[in-house]
């Protein structure tokens, strides 16, 4: 009715779209619900009531402004979802536009599946059953670029606290990014690990957004744009152990890869999601080493999961579903600036896609025994190209013991894949599998060391050359 329409137009003008009006009636939560009370559409659901809209050519928002939601919905037969149901939950716009109005006072921002900046690895992981919803403060942008996740026991020892804390800092001086559930424990002593050294941090909450995006904990890196705090379920619930367990998977799905601190084999949360990961097969899942064989640290190396090294290279290694080789005798401490000192180097200034990152540990593997693999030498390419290469050309190798970074990868593919043709922005991120960010700025710092050549009207580029026969 009247009533309802002015709600809608009060919380448009609150920027909330209608569509993400209509997501947030369905599928969340506004308050205790009461007994008999129909509950919103959990995200399976809602995927296949998404599903049946599109199908028949509506969108979420054309549902606010029906008057015969029966006639709107005809055809609508599915075994938990009926036209009540629907109806019930679209009028409570009254309860939505008082819940919002708290919210956005308290800092929060909603988003949904619908939105550009929604994380794409949720959807790619889970299709349907990503979430529909995300309330969250802080920085959006974070959710997108992936980073490492640090997981373990809320009653943890002193001695995995210290641990998690230092994982956390070495994680930000390595330019990544921590995610955690935020929970007592491991995850906080991660995040704030992450936090103190001025790094970033995703905390992915199961309860009490409301309560910790105020906190004075976490309120200065909220402010400087480090953090950023989010969650599926209201942001004013209190803990629920369901709602715990079913966040686990958003942690893994927006990591690039994942370290269990500490577990008990069996029970509870940590080693459900992490159990749930393996078998999902998420992201890379490694383990703190734990001397005792019986623990669930050891259990879960026995169902897939790998120790993390005593003192790997780079944390990005970690990328990799196999791990590259470690030097037994290195002694430097994964949480020392030192380490370092490693057979290869990152130089990237966003996080890598995991396909890039295999690819690289691949090569890196191959390269190690000499020189350049067969199918990546220069002296192999397409005849096309002349003979003479300048000295600004790819760095070759030679018979010293190889030290390649990500760039230097980058630009070896890149090779390979111009050989024939320049290629535009949107063909070489397909090709290389890299993400936009990281694959601009390559490509910039390539044209100006004078290894990539850019051409316009559109724009593309190839491996400079001195003479090309075409």
């Amino acid at each position: 009715g009247i009533e309802r329409d002015d709600v809608i137009d009060r919380q448009i003008e609150m920027g909330i779209s209608e569509q993400s009006q209509a997501v947030l009636l369905l599928t969340a939560w506004f308050s205790k619900p009461e007994k008999g009370e129909p509950k919103p559409l959990a995200p399976t659901e809602w995927g296949r009531f998404a599903q049946f809209l599109r199908e028949k050519g509506l969108s979420p928002e054309a549902l606010l402004r029906s008057n015969d939601l029966g006639k709107f919905l005809e055809g609508l037969s599915d075994r938990t979802i009926d036209v009540d149901r629907i109806e019930y939950l679209l009028g409570r716009s009254g309860a939505l536009g008082f819940s919002l109005e708290k919210w956005q006072r308290a800092g929060l921002w909603v988003m949904t599946r619908s939105d550009a900046d929604y994380p794409s690895s949720l959807k790619r992981h889970l299709k349907f059953d990503a979430p529909p919803v995300l309330f969250g403060c802080g920085n959006r942008q974070l959710l997108d670029k992936g980073g490492i996740a640090v997981i373990g026991s809320r009653d943890a020892s002193p001695e995995d606290l210290s641990f998690a804390t230092h994982l956390g800092s070495e994680i930000a001086h390595q330019g990544y990014s921590v995610v955690s559930g935020g929970a007592r424990g491991v995850d906080e002593a991660a995040m704030l690990g992450a936090l103190d050294r001025e790094g970033t941090a995703i905390g992915v909450l199961s309860d009490s957004l409301l309560r910790a995006s105020s906190s004075l904990r976490y309120r200065q890196s909220v402010m400087n744009r480090n953090l950023v705090l989010v969650s599926p379920f209201n942001p004013e619930a209190g803990f629920d152990v369901g709602n715990a367990m079913a966040r686990n998977k958003y942690i893994y799905c927006l990591s690039s890869a994942a370290v269990v601190v500490s577990t008990n084999k069996d029970k509870g949360g940590t080693w459900s999601g992490a159990t749930e990961n393996l078998k999902r097969r998420w992201t890379p899942l490694w383990v703190k080493r734990n001397v005792d064989a019986a623990s669930g640290n050891a259990a879960l190396v026995k169902l897939g999961a790998q120790w993390l090294p005593d003192a790997p290279r780079e944390l990005s290694s970690l990328y990799a579903k196999a791990s590259l080789p470690v030097d037994e005798s290195a002694e430097a401490s994964l949480f020392e600036p030192q380490a370092a000192t490693s057979a290869w180097r990152v130089e990237e200034v966003a996080p890598l896609t995991l396909e890039f990152s295999e690819a690289f540990a691949e090569s890196q593997m191959e390269t190690d025994l000499q020189g350049l693999p067969p199918d990546m030498s220069i002296s192999e390419q397409p005849q096309v190209l002349a003979a003479s290469v300048p000295d600004t050309a790819i760095p070759e190798m030679n018979d010293a013991p190889v030290e390649i970074s990500f760039y230097e990868f980058f630009l070896r593919k890149l090779d390979k894949e111009s050989a024939l043709d320049a290629l535009s922005l949107e063909s070489l991120q397909e090709r290389l599998g890299l993400a936009k960010a990281q694959l601009t700025e390559w490509l910039k710092r390539g044209v100006s060391e004078g290894h990539v050549e850019k051409h316009g009207k559109p724009t593309r580029y190839r491996t400079a050359r001195v003479q090309r026969l075409f």
